[in-house]
């Protein structure tokens, strides 16, 4: 049901509240949308291996604006694969070499960044930190703690981090400005 005042008011009436509504909505939108968002801006510094269930690969990214290390993990061979020393698991740590699986995330994470495969997987150590430098990273980052209590920062779902070339606030300003005249348009034509 409709109320009384909207069925007996006038459509110039009408018209003014809702200009005014229209300037209430845009300073509320603009508002809401100004709003600064916490993105870290992450670079690749290093990788590392170390030994878990099933072995992992951890690219370490440091934030531009804090200098604080991120960790990203990824599951990993750390067995070797050809020789004498065939099953024997490679030396860990800094720089170590390793094999990500097939159909695993490393991969994924190197073909969406890269976009090419390397030569051989299992030298993928060597090409790390001259195709992953030139670039800067984003993602879901948390709080996490080692076996021994320490707290690190942790990051999920590494990707590209992609500045806002230009923003659609003119854009959006300029729509909000035709509203107003289309309705100045329409009381013109009421009135006459």
């Amino acid at each position: 049901m409709i109320p009384n005042r909207v069925c007996k008011q006038p459509i110039d009436e009408w018209l003014d509240e809702y200009d005014k509504f229209s300037e209430y909505a845009t300073h509320r939108v603009r508002a809401v949308i100004e709003r600064p968002v916490n993105v870290p801006e992450l670079v690749f510094d290093h990788h590392r291996t170390a030994r878990t269930k099933s072995g992992s690969v951890i690219p370490c990214f440091v934030e531009v604006a804090t200098g604080e290390e991120y960790l990203a993990f990824f599951n990993a061979d750390l067995n070797q694969q050809r020789g004498s020393n065939k099953g024997q698991q490679r030396k860990i740590g800094q720089g170590g070499q390793f094999l990500p699986p097939k159909r695993g995330k490393f991969r994924k994470f190197w073909m969406s960044i890269v976009g090419t495969e390397p030569k051989r997987w299992s030298t993928v150590h060597k090409n790390i930190n001259a195709r992953l430098k030139d670039f800067t990273f984003t993602g879901d980052v948390d709080k996490s703690v080692k076996a021994d209590g320490t707290p690190f920062n942790r990051i999920k779902n590494v990707t590209i981090f992609e500045r806002q070339k230009s923003n659609n606030f003119d854009t959006y300003e300029e729509q909000l400005r035709d509203i107003p005249l289309e309705q100045r348009i329409r009381r013109n034509t009421y009135r006459n």
